[in-house]
């Protein structure tokens, strides 16, 4: 029996009906975590362009996605997308494998991450540890999706773990978790207050975390104020901070205002 008569897996078929569809809050996954037997972990965590749930099935996939989504141009990202079976049959049939199945039955063909961007063509984002690339059917499916986002005028990527570092990595999760804590200590701060904060710093050649805690007792502060507003403030863009070292290193001379604060900051004194 050739593929294109095999059935829809019953499953596949009733998750199309709604999912994959939409962008932005009203975008729902293909697949979600609970909906999946994995050994390994799974997140569901809120995305800072999309501001819904984001369903990510591994801590590479999270990775991944911290990445993109304080990517400045990242205006959405889609996970678990599913392609539509009419194509990834055709791709199929051009490449000469065989279609994703199960039991006889066809299965959707989705794609870890779709970016997309603003004012450029999206990423689509095959996320896969580099052992897995040894795996034939891996390559086979990855196949089908190059051609496919290809086609749709999409670049196509695969990022695996050699693709960040480990620093990076727990950069990115510090930081994106200070996004999730809005935390009513910071909600009144001001980008000038921020401005003024910074100033602290000048002419302090000391770890951050040493300077922060001795300027929350200099000013008072409840202990962690400091430490928490730097936090924030480079999860937000204001302030720049070297990425690619891990966060309780850094010193205070590494860290700078960003471009973006500025455009902020000279947009509020034009408005005044």
């Amino acid at each position: 029996m050739r593929d294109s008569e095999r059935p829809l897996d019953p499953s596949d078929e009733k998750r199309l009906k709604t999912r994959g569809i939409g962008s932005g809050r009203s975008y729902e996954p293909f697949i979600k975590v609970h909906e999946i037997s994995s050994k390994g972990e799974s997140f569901r965590i809120l995305g800072r362009n999309s501001t819904r749930p984001h369903h990510l099935l591994s801590r590479l996939e999270l990775s991944a996605f911290l990445v993109f989504d304080r990517y400045q141009p990242t205006t959405d990202i889609k996970e678990q997308y599913p392609l539509p079976i009419v194509d990834s049959l055709s791709i199929c049939e051009r490449l000469g494998i065989k279609h994703p199945q199960i039991a006889g039955k066809l299965k959707v063909v989705t794609t870890d991450l779709v970016v997309e961007l603003k004012n450029k063509s999206g990423i689509a984002i095959a996320v896969k540890y580099a052992d897995e690339l040894d795996d034939l059917r891996v390559v086979e499916k990855l196949q089908i999706e190059k051609v496919f986002w290809e086609q749709q005028g999409y670049k196509w990527e695969i990022f695996t773990e050699q693709e960040i570092t480990p620093s990076i990595k727990e950069n990115l999760e510090w930081l994106h978790a200070a996004n999730q804590n809005l935390d009513d200590l910071y909600s009144e701060l001001s980008t000038l207050d921020i401005q003024l904060i910074f100033q602290r710093l000048k002419g302090i050649n000391k770890r951050l975390s040493t300077t922060c805690a001795a300027l929350d007792d200099e000013y008072l502060c409840e202990p962690g104020f400091h430490i928490g507003l730097f936090r924030k403030a480079v999860a937000a863009n204001l302030i720049d901070a070297p990425l690619n070292t891990v966060f309780r290193q850094w010193s205070c001379s590494d860290l700078s205002l960003t471009k973006n604060f500025s455009l902020i900051i000279g947009g509020l004194l034009d408005v005044s």
